[in-house]
């Protein structure tokens, strides 16, 4: 494909991926499986574009005073990529497969688009709703501005190593042996950082359950849950078993380890997971048998629906699709999982909140409503991360991963 097709498919994505509430990433997959003419370089560029542009998208529109997929798509080759006026212009040149031809009123907007730098507001700038920069700017981050411009960055590609099929040294070799290049990530033990673009998911390392796909955020937030081999340990929020497979090395195989979530179908991918990773201690659980689990665990972890702000790296789409509405929701609901979820705590036993967001109201400001309803949980100050004590926060500027937020509570009395 033409560069100038490349950009009018990437305008022609923008308002379906927008408008639409599947994730940008299945829909640019499916548009290319729908598209066999264009070529896997054709298919990563327009991909990359997309991403860019929805990272940046209020920012662009502000920019080019649009927010016409054209134009928008044009600016970004501007805003983003840093292309010349001149060759971004080029590009809608009206050939078949390209955008059509600027106008003179077109052409103008591009022009002046270094112009309008002085005069976006505050969240065009950060590339965040106006409503929701409030939200964010108010939370307990640190340098906040500074956490929203990293979010608008491309995100790494981690992996965590899978301690029940290998040693962190024998699987970097073997990664290495696969040309798989990656560095290792200090202050988390079992991550490494894939350098370059590869495709993981095909490679003999990743078939044999040796790493797992995770970002360094969720593996720090896995470890601040201390499970312990022999212990009963619920995984309340189980989703598809990320952090279910993280919990499970932890305990080296051992002891029980339940699986729950009030959606069963997104347990459905589970299963294969386990098999991968040679994990054999996992059962899941449907309701009926969840009460019988009450006070019966030494941890349970409650990764609970979020707004996922922290991943708009990843999935940038979801800031634009998020509504007040929908937030206040969420809220509502996190503060319910949570208040279940300790019910099944036994005494002594730690509750862990997670989520994967930077919006205050998702995170300390449900542990502070948690903790005065229930005193007879605590905060657990033992559990530390990078200064951090018993509630951490996890973003891209701070500590160079997703943004996540954990508490570690202890339940001290029935």
């Amino acid at each position: 494909m033409r560069p100038a097709a490349r950009l009018k498919t990437v305008s022609d994505l923008l308002p379906i991926i927008l408008e639409s509430s599947m994730a940008a990433d299945r829909l640019v997959l499916d548009w290319g499986r729908r598209n066999r003419f264009a070529g896997s370089g054709d298919r990563r560029d327009i991909a990359d574009q997309v991403f860019a542009i929805l990272r940046h998208y209020s920012k662009i529109c502000a920019l080019v005073g649009s927010t016409d997929p054209a134009m928008v798509a044009l600016g970004a080759r501007l805003v983003v990529h840093g292309d010349a006026l001149e060759d971004v212009c080029a590009l809608a040149d009206g050939s078949p497969h390209a955008l059509a031809e600027l106008d003179e009123t077109a052409r103008d907007k591009l022009a002046h688009v270094d112009a309008r730098y002085g005069a976006l507001e505050p969240h065009e700038q950060a590339a965040v709703p106006a409503w929701l920069y409030r939200d964010i700017m108010a939370s307990e981050l640190t340098d906040a501005a500074a956490v929203l411009d990293a979010l608008t960055q491309r995100a790494p590609l981690d992996l965590r190593v899978n301690t029940l099929r290998g040693s962190y040294e024998q699987t970097r070799q073997k990664l290495s042996d696969e040309g798989i290049r990656t560095r290792a990530l200090p202050k988390v033990p079992l991550a490494l950082r894939v350098e370059g673009a590869r495709q993981i998911s095909g490679s003999a390392v990743f078939k044999s359950g040796r790493v797992d796909v995770q970002d360094a955020g969720a593996q720090i937030a896995a470890a601040l849950c201390e499970a312990a081999p022999g212990h009963t340990v619920l995984d309340f929020c189980a989703g598809a078993g990320g952090k279910t497979l993280a919990l499970a090395a932890q305990m080296q195989n051992k002891g029980r380890l339940f699986a729950y979530d009030a959606e069963p179908k997104r347990l459905q991918p589970m299963q294969d997971r386990l098999k991968r990773a040679g994990v054999g201690i996992v059962q899941i659980v449907d309701d009926d048998a969840l009460s019988g689990l009450k006070e019966r665990c030494h941890l349970v972890v409650a990764d609970v629906p979020c707004s996922g702000s922290g991943r708009w790296r990843r999935a940038p789409e979801t800031k634009w699709h998020l509504t007040p509405d929908a937030l206040d929701n969420l809220v509502t609901a996190q503060g319910d999982i949570l208040a279940a979820s300790a019910g099944h705590v036994k005494v002594g036993g730690r509750l862990v909140y997670i989520t994967c967001s930077v919006i205050g109201r998702e995170n300390m400001d449900q542990i502070q409503a948690f903790l005065q309803a229930h005193p007879n949980f605590e905060i657990d100050e033992n559990a530390t991360y990078g200064g951090q004590k018993g509630v951490v926060q996890l973003d891209p500027h701070n500590t160079d991963t997703d943004g996540l937020f954990c508490a570690i509570m202890r339940r001290n009395s029935p």
